[in-house]
């Protein structure tokens, strides 16, 4: 909270297939593209695919594409689509199904697909929950644990980023570096993606800060909260989801929450929709004793319901502290259910601040706050720092001071939160780059037609005038500017003989421009000049 490398865990590398063979209730069916064919001028994309299921389940079959070379999907929309899709799909070979992607902006070479298919058997949370391990616990803590400080341990630090990015990698998530500078010193969030099979914009992340303070092993602070996002990590790794989720480790939270607030700055993508945080700070100290825990000045006043929870229970340190703001009461009660259901030994104290939590700043001191900040639901999940664990900040916060078993219980919650809201399903998917797969153009391929222009220099409307075809043809036309950006594209229909079309350019500046003509065996190009 803000104021010797070991191998990598067998479970960590467990094969995907193997553990949800062990762990899933219905095995996810597969789907194999085994044939793509585009049509060009006609733009639509055909596939042919295998579907299998291990119980003959009828299945639903539907198509994500992506037009940034695989960076982000949508899901096609079902009008466009036709053949084997949708639902009650039997398993079988030769399945074929046809996408029109004649709204495609982006050019069909930048097009990635995946094609899923899901039998639609309920998918056991509980299952999940059950899989949570001390032990495994301490293997991450005991990598995270020593001094984690840009200066005073450099090298500890690094070691912990490039540990967590280890972590992220073999379970199979979309890894990045988010650096920054600080101080002038090189520093970097460690982000990790699961993309949902749905709604890949629909995002939940689950984080915690693994820098520490000088002269403290930050055994509770934070290193608790890095083996919880990991073995949450670990499970949810397994499954495959509606919605995307996403895991941050965050650096230089200890100065300042800096890494949490670059992140809300500069580093979330533009098709993300976060819907919620799941923020680790502290989660490993536990003490059944009276009169362990202790309460920030002015809690009483701003949450009396709370305050009475704690003091009627003899103040006891023995409770996980969710935090939201009123803004996030719905991911308040998300949290609260999911706890209650698959969770129940685990006591909570929940409060909602008014705002983004200025009124009590002790409760915004880690980096959920900088999603409050910026509009987005956003919880604390926390021990109480040093409201319980005097060894806060100190040499004395090491592991034997932790409790891996109230540990374990909010790892449970909080991956029951998070699997809910991303929605677990039983699905399987095959992808391909549809580059791999678009005709290339043989330039001894003669452009079926004379293609001539007017008038050049062009005032806004552009005619696009064919002569001496032998056979009528479909032309995808494309204008460019000299930078290589595409600024227009339509489609031309033209016959046998002479025949044209025109372009209507008035949105286009003034100067050089090159119009190319695609068709599936050839292309041609012919420069002209904007002049309003």
């Amino acid at each position: 909270m803000n104021q010797n490398t070991r191998m990598k865990p067998f479970s960590v590398l467990f094969p995907v297939f193997l553990s949800q063979w062990l762990f899933a209730q219905n095995i996810a069916p597969t789907v194999v593209i085994t044939a793509v064919t585009i049509d060009e001028v006609a733009q639509v994309v055909s596939l042919v695919y295998d579907l299998q299921d291990p119980e003959n389940d009828l299945c639903e079959v539907w198509l994500n594409v992506s037009s940034d070379n695989g960076v982000f999907y949508e899901t096609v929309d079902a009008a466009l689509l036709s053949g084997d899709v949708g639902d009650d799909i039997e398993p079988g070979e030769g399945h074929s199904l046809s996408w029109d992607y004649s709204g495609l902006i982006e050019p069909i070479s930048a097009v990635h697909v995946k094609l899923f298919a899901s039998d639609h058997s309920v998918i056991s949370i509980a299952e999940m929950v059950d899989q949570v391990d001390e032990e495994q616990l301490l293997v991450y803590l005991e990598e995270v644990v020593g001094e984690r400080h840009y200066t005073a341990a450099p090298e500890h630090l690094e070691a912990v980023r490039t540990m967590i990015s280890t972590h992220f990698e073999a379970a199979g998530l979309e890894t990045e570096d988010h650096p920054f500078l600080y101080d002038q010193t090189d520093m970097r969030n460690v982000i990790g993606r699961k993309a949902g099979a749905r709604n890949e914009a629909i995002t939940y992340i689950v984080d915690g800060h693994f820098d520490g303070v000088p002269s403290s092993p930050g055994a509770d602070d934070n290193g608790s909260a890095v083996a919880g996002m990991l073995e949450a990590l670990r499970i949810l790794s397994q499954y495959t989801f509606e919605n995307s989720l996403r895991f941050i480790g965050f650096d230089a939270e200890e100065l300042g929450l800096i890494g949490s607030l670059r992140y809300v700055q500069n580093g979330i993508k533009p098709f993300e929709d976060i819907q919620g945080v799941l923020n680790f700070e502290m989660i490993g100290y536990y003490d059944e004793e009276p009169n362990t825990q202790f309460l920030p000045a002015g809690f009483e006043m701003l949450f009396p319901d709370a305050a009475a929870a704690v003091s009627d229970d003899d103040n006891r340190g023995n409770f996980l502290t969710v935090v939201g703001n009123v803004a996030s009461n719905p991911l308040i009660t998300a949290f609260v259910d999911a706890s209650q259901t698959y969770v129940p030994e685990l006591r909570l104290v929940s409060v909602a601040v008014p705002g983004n939590g200025a009124i009590a700043p002790d409760l915004r001191r880690s980096d959920h706050s900088r999603f409050w900040d910026a509009g987005y639901q956003a919880l604390m999940l926390t021990d109480g720092a040093e409201y319980r664990n005097l060894n806060y900040h100190t040499p004395d916060d090491v592991i034997a001071t932790l409790d891996f078993a109230f540990m374990a219980n909010v790892v449970k919650a909080t991956l029951a939160t998070a699997a809910g809201l991303a929605v677990p399903i039983n699905a399987g998917f095959d992808e391909r780059a549809l580059s791999d797969h678009v005709g290339i153009v043989q330039h001894d391929h003669a452009f079926p037609a004379t293609v001539r222009i007017y008038p050049n220099p062009s005032d806004g409307v552009l005619s696009v005038l064919m002569t001496n075809s032998k056979h009528a043809f479909r032309a995808r036309m494309e204008v460019y500017d000299l930078a290589g950006n595409r600024v227009h594209r339509e489609l031309g229909f033209f016959t046998s003989g002479t025949s044209g079309t025109r372009l209507h350019l008035h949105h286009l500046s003034n100067g050089p421009y090159i119009l190319v003509l695609h068709t599936p065996e050839a292309t041609q190009s012919v420069s002209f000049v904007m002049q309003h």
